[in-house]
Parts: structure tokens; C-alpha cells; sequence
């Protein structure tokens, strides 16, 4: 069986001091413009080599991650519970991480949790954590995902040739847009840790919709997730094509099992240039 990655989604439970602290935290030089070499998984999700406590290592990049987390054997910090996309819920520790610099771009004092993910960390080379939205919100980033490189910068990095991805605005920041699929509108979060390129839960009505219009066959195999790997049944099938915005992607493999929400997963855009312009409060994609 295949493992399939289906990254962190941190939901947080806790009170208004420590929401708050997630909001902590800046960004060293105030304006900065940098491009840096990325790799991919097997899987399709991006790693980007990152320095923390003096250590360069690879870290998952996660827009589906609402904190940060840091690769432990042993928690440190305050004890906190996270749930995972799958609805699994495991114990973190937490800490402010002093100094994480990408490139030239070092981000200062953010939050963030911190667990010992085994399975991750003896799949990928010199495992580093998880990049979540504590550091990603703070940074325009362009991933060139052909050419395997990352820029980010606080500035305004696109142009002409980019087609807007609008997003719905929310409470705790996440990247929520909406999808169209044969006509109906569905909510989607935009999940760059998910390695799907159109995951549904196996309750929502579009999942619904979807197996009464086309062929799914079904699959059993190991996802990754928060609490670590699992074995799960699912439907799997291909659907002509889903819309975001104007944007038509035809061929869209589906998945739908048990999780949390719809998502977008990065093999949706397996080839293109992703823009997240936080600037503007939307994705762009060439």
C-alpha cells in the first residue's frame, strides 16, 4: 500500500492570550526579496531547507497548517491539542521559535507547536517540521514548481500572466476559496500539504453528487496524518474537471474518505506557478 500524504491542518483549542500568540512575530530585513532552491516528496508536497537553532533542514511547506511545528523527539513547552485533517487529535508542545530564516529572510519570534512525527521524520532526509501559516502569512511567496524554486519577498512578485484565485475571508486567516464542479459551488480550503488534488469528505453533499454522476472504484491504503499513519478505506476516481475562479483544470483525480472539509491539495497544480499574495489576500496561479 501507498502512504499518501495529508499534511497538518492545526486547529487550535486554547484561549484569547494564547490566539494572540499566534499573531506574534516579525520579519528581518523589513524588505527583503529572495529565491531559494526547493525539492519536492515522492508525494508531490514541497520541502524548503530552512535554518533553526543554527541547523539547516527540511521543513513541509503547509498553507493548510494553521501553526507552525517543530520536529521533536520529546515536547517541549506548554502542553496544547491539535486536530489533524482527519479529524485526529494529538497532544503538542509549544515554543517561540527565536529565529527561522529561509534564504536572507529570517522570521522572528513566531509560534509554534512541536511533536515528534516519526513516520516523517524517517521518510525525509534531515527532517526539519512543518511550515505553517504563522511564518507564511508574513511573506508574499512565488513557487515555481517546474523550475523547483521558491521566492518570497514583501513585495508584489506577479504580473500580467497570473490568473486571480479569490479568497473568502475568515476568521483564523485560512486559504478558503470557492470550487465549481458541474455547475454547484462547493467551499473549499486551498491545502498545499496535501498532496490530493481534490480530497472530499465522505458526508458532504458533493460527495454525494459526485458518485451518483461518475465511476469510483474502491482503494484501501496508509495515510499520513496528524497521530501519525492510519489505514483507511476510500473511493477514488477521475472527474473531467473542476473551476476555481476562471481557472479550469480538467482530469481531477478525486479522493473522498473521511476528513475535515473539501480540499485542494498541491498535485492540483502539478506545473504551474503558484502566487500567494498575501499583499492582496489571494492566490494567483500561471
Amino acid at each position: 500500500m501507498k502512504y499518501i500524504l495529508c499534511l497538518f491542518l492545526l486547529l487550535f483549542f486554547s484561549d484569547c492570550s494564547t490566539i494572540n500568540k499566534m499573531k506574534r512575530g516579525k520579519v528581518v530585513p523589513s524588505e527583503f526579496n529572495t529565491t531559494i532552491k526547493i525539492s519536492l516528496t515522492s508525494k508531490g508536497t514541497m520541502l524548503v531547507p530552512s535554518q533553526y537553532e543554527n541547523t539547516i533542514k527540511n521543513y513541509l511547506f503547509d498553507t493548510g497548517a494553521q501553526l507552525s511545528n517543530i520536529q521533536r523527539e520529546q515536547l517541549k513547552g506548554k502542553k496544547v491539542i491539535v486536530r489533524g485533517a482527519s479529524n485526529r487529535k494529538i497532544q503538542s508542545g509549544t515554543e517561540v521559535l527565536k529565529s527561522f530564516k529561509i534564504g536572507k529572510v529570517a522570521f522572528k519570534n513566531t509560534f509554534a507547536t512541536n511533536s515528534n512525527s516519526e513516520y516523517l521524520n524517517d521518510q525525509i532526509p534531515n527532517f526539519g517540521g512543518i511550515i505553517g501559516r504563522t511564518i507564511i502569512d508574513r511573506a508574499n511567496w512565488l513557487i515555481d514548481l517546474p523550475n523547483r524554486t521558491l521566492t518570497l519577498s514583501n513585495k508584489d512578485l506577479s504580473n500580467d500572466r497570473f490568473t486571480d484565485i479569490e479568497l473568502i475571508l475568515n476568521r483564523n486567516g485560512a486559504p478558503y476559496t470557492m470550487i465549481n464542479v458541474d455547475g454547484k459551488s462547493y467551499k473549499s480550503i486551498i491545502d498545499l500539504g496535501s498532496s490530493s488534488m481534490l480530497n472530499v469528505p465522505n458526508t458532504a453533499e458533493l460527495a454525494t453528487e459526485l458518485m451518483a454522476s461518475y465511476t469510483f472504484e474502491d482503494r484501501t491504503r496508509d495515510r499520513y496524518t496528524v497521530g501519525g499513519v492510519r489505514t483507511i478505506r476510500e473511493k477514488i476516481g477521475i472527474i473531467p474537471a473542476i473551476k476555481i475562479g476562471e481557472i479550469e483544470f480538467k482530469n481531477v483525480e478525486v479522493t473522498i474518505n473521511e476528513s475535515s472539509q473539501i480540499r485542494v491539495g498541491i498535485n492540483l497544480f502539478e506545473g504551474k506557478l503558484i502566487y500567494i499574495d498575501n499583499l492582496n489576500y489571494k492566490y494567483r496561479v500561471q
